[in-house]
């Protein structure tokens, strides 16, 4: 049986690097307060709990994982993790169990060179028996933090992968890696499976390249769906439409559809995934000024609590004020941000200002619609001369 954590969430927004940050999934569930979407963190190394001890280190943990949002939404939210070792893997699942976590993801198709050199994204997949042994203590380590602190639901282990590495995309390649992996084979397992429709190309193309110059093929994960009824698989990869996510999700085997630069381009496409896919009323999406005013004070707060930088705050909104008034919003958030700077030395490292948050972005939106009414009114006056 596959595990309830997961199971209750059709769509879900893909790990990605200096995106899906604590600050940005905030604004997500904003966006979207129905629970609707699974919210992933981006990728974090296990070794930054077995060796670094960052769960002991408050403010540096408040910068990775979600803390806030476990309170009441433990469910949607999974940590990804980057593991070479089973060791490392086991250590820190086990402190995120502690911390509230109840899904972690092991990272298997990362095709960087950073991460290839230390032995773990997509190169996980070509050692399926190695790659097995770290899910395995990822279980062990779920399983016995979960016991420890009494807890009553079961904690999920995912692994998230391609469809196949370098030139080696056929369904034996896929099939091998998910059955060793999930210790499926014809029983039911309780690791989940979440494939990205591209395979990796673990040299000649960066991370950057590796997300669109591979084709897409969603029939292979169809397929792979359809081989394994026993395991819940989702589908990831270039869906970037509410029709599509319908069509995928209508189509036998496919349990959930993760998107990913969508969503970083166009956070609101969540409320449009809200009334599409699962039915909400137009009159209950929140308007932008509210979701900015709440977010606003979720900033406020987070920074006075755990002394987060404003460029980090702030890098979430950049998406949410779309085309030049959000470009224009970004400069004038970065030129008030930098003269607001007091201090990068507080107490425990945190960053002062002279002014709130909050403040200095309504600034940046007066200045950016200043300067969008300045550019209409120019369009119009070019527009005047030129037809005289």
């Amino acid at each position: 049986m596959a595990s309830q954590a997961m199971r209750r969430f059709r769509t879900s927004v893909a790990p990605m690097v200096d995106v899906t940050d604590p600050s940005f999934l905030r604004l997500l569930r904003l966006i979207s307060p129905f629970g609707n979407h699974q919210l992933w963190t981006e990728m974090l190394h296990a070794n930054l709990f077995s060796r670094g001890q960052l769960h002991r280190d408050r403010m540096k943990l408040a910068y990775r994982v979600p803390v806030n949002e476990l309170r009441d939404f433990a469910d949607g939210i999974v940590v990804q993790l980057g593991a070479s070792q089973p060791a490392d893997a086991y250590e820190a699942v086990h402190r995120l169990v502690e911390l509230g976590v109840r899904h972690v993801n092991l990272n298997c198709g990362c095709p960087s060179r950073k991460v290839k050199m230390g032995a773990f994204g997509a190169v996980l997949m070509t050692t399926p028996e190695t790659t097995a042994q770290i899910v395995r203590a990822m279980e062990k380590a779920a399983g016995e933090a979960s016991s420890a602190s009494n807890g009553s639901s079961r904690i999920a282990i995912s692994v998230k992968c391609r469809v196949g590495i370098d030139n080696d995309e056929t369904p034996e390649f896929l099939d091998r890696f998910v059955e060793t992996v999930t210790g499926g084979g014809k029983a039911p397992t309780n690791i989940d499976v979440v494939v990205h429709a591209r395979r990796a190309w673990l040299d000649g193309l960066s991370p950057k390249e590796n997300r669109t110059a591979p084709e897409l093929n969603h029939a292979r994960v169809h397929e792979l769906a359809r081989r394994f009824p026993q395991i819940r698989i989702a589908l990831n990869g270039g869906i970037d439409t509410a029709e599509a996510v319908a069509a995928h999700l209508a189509t036998s085997g496919i349990a959930s559809v993760m998107i990913g630069r969508k969503i970083r381009e166009d956070p609101w496409f969540l409320a449009r995934l809200d009334q599409h896919i699962y039915g909400a009323s137009e009159s209950l999406i929140p308007t932008h000024s509210r979701v900015l005013q709440q977010y606003l004070d979720y900033a406020d707060a987070t920074h006075a609590d755990t002394g987060s930088r404003y460029s980090v705050l702030g890098r979430p909104l950049y998406a949410f004020f779309a085309g030049r008034k959000g470009r224009a919003m970004r400069a004038h958030m970065c030129r008030l941000v930098s003269q607001a700077k007091t201090r990068t030395g507080g107490p425990g490292g945190a960053h002062q200002y002279a002014a709130p948050f909050s403040q200095l972005v309504y600034e940046a939106v007066a200045a950016a619609d200043a300067e969008h009414a300045e550019h209409v009114q120019h369009v119009e006056q070019s527009q005047v001369a030129v037809s005289s």
